[in-house]
C-alpha cells in the first residue's frame, strides 16, 4: 500500500526525473540530448528539487517505467529494449541501464532472467531437475528459450521440452520456492554481478581524448615502464591519421557532418594521403572552396589544429559507435567502436 501511494504523488515530470537521477549523469545526459528545450527545462528543474527519495518511490518509478516499455512494444520484447537501448547509448551503457532497472524492481526473479544472455542462464540452471528448466522456459520468450536449450546437453534438451509440453500448472509453493532459488543463485553468481571496469579500452578511450602532446607524453612514459603494454594501448587507440584507413563510403559519410572550416584547420598538419583521401570523396565545388580555405587563411595555432582533429576523430567515433562507418585501430586490425 505504501508503494500504491507514494505511486499516486508522483506525475510525469517526476517520475522522468527521478528516473534519470538513478540512472546517472553519463546516462542521463545521453538520454537529455533527445528532448526538447522545455522538456529539459521542466526535468531538469524538478531533479533540482526532489530530496529525501524514498526506496518506495525508486520502486514505484521503476515498476512504471518497466510497464511502461512492455505495454508499448508488441513484438520483440526484452530483447527490442535491449536493441533499442544499445543502439542509443552503446553496448556498456545499455547494460549499465538494464542492470539498474533489474535491480530498482523487486519483482519475480524470473524477469531478471529475461535480461541475461541465454549461455549464462543455460549455466546457471543445467544442474536442476528436468521440470525445473521446464518451468523457468515456460516463463522466457521462445527465441531465448531456444537458446538456452541449445547449450543444454542432448539427453536433457529432450527431456526439458517433453516436460515443458506437458505442462499445465505449477503450484504457488512450488513457484515459490523456484523464485527463491533463482534468487539466491544471482546473488551468489560472480558472472552475473561482477562488471569489467578499466582496462586497455578504457585507457586507449581516455587518452584518444587528450591532446597529442600530452597524449604521446603519457604513452611514452608508460612504454618505458611497460613496451608490451605501451603497444596495447596504441593498438587500441584511434587518431586522426587512422582516418585514412576509413572506406570511402565512410568518408562521405563522415564529410556530411564535418565542416570546411573544420578540416581547414585539421589540415594545416596532415598528411598529403589523408588529405587527398578526403579529396576523392568531395564534389568538385566543395573540393575547391576547401582548397581556398586552406591556401587563405592564416597561420593557426597548434592547439587549435589539435582541438579540430580531435573533434573531427569524435565525430568519426560517434558514426563508428552508430554501426554507420567503419575505422580501425593503429594497429592495422579493423575494429567496431
Amino acid at each position: 500500500m505504501a508503494e500504491e501511494g507514494d505511486n499516486q504523488k508522483i506525475d510525469g515530470v517526476e517520475k522522468a526525473a527521478i528516473l534519470l537521477l538513478t540512472l546517472g549523469e553519463d546516462i542521463a545526459s545521453q538520454v537529455l540530448k533527445y528532448l526538447g528545450a522545455t522538456e529539459v527545462q521542466k526535468i531538469g528543474s524538478k531533479m533540482t528539487k526532489i530530496e529525501n527519495l524514498t526506496q518506495e518511490k525508486l520502486k514505484a518509478v521503476a515498476e512504471d517505467f518497466k510497464g511502461e516499455m512492455t505495454s508499448n512494444i508488441s513484438v520483440g520484447g526484452n530483447e527490442y529494449i535491449r536493441s533499442v537501448l544499445t543502439k542509443a547509448l552503446g553496448e556498456e551503457r545499455a547494460d549499465m541501464v538494464i542492470d539498474r532497472i533489474i535491480e530498482g524492481v523487486e519483482g519475480s526473479s524470473l524477469d531478471a532472467l529475461k535480461w541475461m544472455e541465454p549461455k549464462l542462464v543455460a549455466d546457471m540452471v543445467r544442474s536442476e531437475h528436468p521440470q525445473t528448466i521446464a518451468v523457468i522456459l515456460a516463463h522466457l520468450e521462445p527465441e531465448q528459450g531456444s537458446q538456452i536449450i541449445s547449450y543444454l546437453r542432448p539427453d536433457l534438451r529432450s527431456e526439458v521440452i517433453m516436460r515443458l509440453a506437458t505442462m499445465e500448472s505449477i503450484a504457488p509453493g512450488a513457484m515459490k520456492k523456484l523464485e527463491e532459488s533463482i534468487k539466491h543463485q544471482l546473488a551468489g553468481n560472480p558472472a552475473v554481478h561482477n562488471k569489467s571496469i578499466g582496462g586497455v579500452k578504457v585507457a586507449a578511450e581516455i587518452l584518444n581524448q587528450m591532446e597529442s602532446s600530452t597524449e604521446s607524453a603519457i604513452v611514452s612514459d608508460i612504454e618505458k615502464m611497460n613496451g608490451e603494454l605501451a603497444t596495447s594501448i596504441q593498438e587500441q587507440m584511434f587518431v586522426f591519421a587512422d582516418l585514412a584507413k576509413v572506406d570511402d563510403r565512410g568518408i562521405q559519410t563522415m564529410l556530411k557532418e564535418v565542416s570546411n572550416d573544420q578540416l581547414a584547420i585539421a589540415f594545416k598538419v596532415a598528411d598529403d594521403d589523408l588529405k587527398e583521401k578526403f579529396f576523392k570523396n568531395m564534389s568538385e565545388r566543395a573540393r575547391d572552396m576547401l582548397k581556398e580555405d586552406m591556401e587563405t587563411r592564416g597561420p593557426v595555432k597548434l592547439s587549435e589544429v589539435e582541438k579540430a582533429q580531435q573533434d573531427i576523430v569524435k565525430i568519426a567515433r560517434r558514426l563508428a559507435e552508430e554501426g554507420n562507418i567503419t575505422i580501425g585501430g593503429k594497429g592495422g586490425e579493423e575494429v567496431l567502436v
